[in-house]
């Protein structure tokens, strides 16, 4: 089977996974959310001075139903763009959000624009779903996509392995969730060869529960500036 062939696969399987357990993973995500929102909120901060006081361009990869993040910055007068791969987690998107924010279904990976059209980039437990050279093929295009002084603000995996799979994530019967990740040198790394300036560099765990047994995940979070 060829590399694009397992890919066509893996974005396949997760889409199925992501459609079937929408309403599920929106209420498993109630504890991140917070964790998520503080890390926006220093984003924001992090922002030129020139930029916090007015609309910013906004790209959101892997936006779910838009809880709670992309709720925040379209609040906030932002103009947001964001992109989910499942069908079921636009619809709630749709729902949720107003209709100023530009929602594109799909596989991040098709997605194409103009060089230096967003101010920042958000990918919240997004592009870890990807498979790892793709990883470094996306962190390249956001990095292109960026104003000069944008930033990316991303989690990965802080473990380096090749790739995980998990057919009944979450009780989906439809399907397979996939993971995969650099670990935290190597992926620091790659946004440093692109020239990234990593602003924030953190290991934070997620207490997750499946199946009724908690397990501590850990995550590496990264603010990077376009320089």
């Amino acid at each position: 089977m060829s590399q694009s062939t397992d890919s066509h696969q893996i974005k396949g399987d997760i889409k199925k996974a992501y459609d079937d357990i929408a309403n599920v993973y929106l209420d498993w995500t109630q504890p991140s959310h917070q964790r998520r929102l503080s890390y926006v909120e220093s984003m924001l901060q992090y922002m030129d001075p020139a930029k916090q006081n007015r609309q910013m361009n906004i790209l959101e990869l892997g936006c779910g139903a838009g809880v709670p993040c992309t709720q925040l910055l379209s609040s906030r007068g932002h103009s947001v763009t964001a992109n989910d791969i499942s069908d079921a987690q636009i619809a709630l998107a749709r729902n949720r959000l107003p209709p100023s924010v530009n929602l594109i279904p799909g596989d991040m990976m098709e997605l194409e624009f103009a060089p230096e059209q967003f101010d920042a980039v958000l990918a919240l437990y997004s592009v870890i779903h990807l498979p790892r050279d793709e990883q470094t093929t996306m962190l390249r295009r956001i990095f292109q996509w960026l104003k000069p002084g944008g930033r990316v603000l991303a989690n990965f995996t802080a473990a380096e392995f090749a790739s995980s799979t998990d057919p009944s994530w979450l009780g989906s019967s439809q399907g397979a969730m996939h993971w995969s990740g650099w670990g935290r040198d190597e992926t620091k790394r790659v946004l440093l060869d692109i020239g990234y300036e990593i602003e924030i560099d953190e290991i934070f765990e997620d207490l997750e529960e499946h199946d009724g047994v908690s397990q501590s995940i850990a995550f590496h979070w990264i603010l990077a500036k376009k320089s």
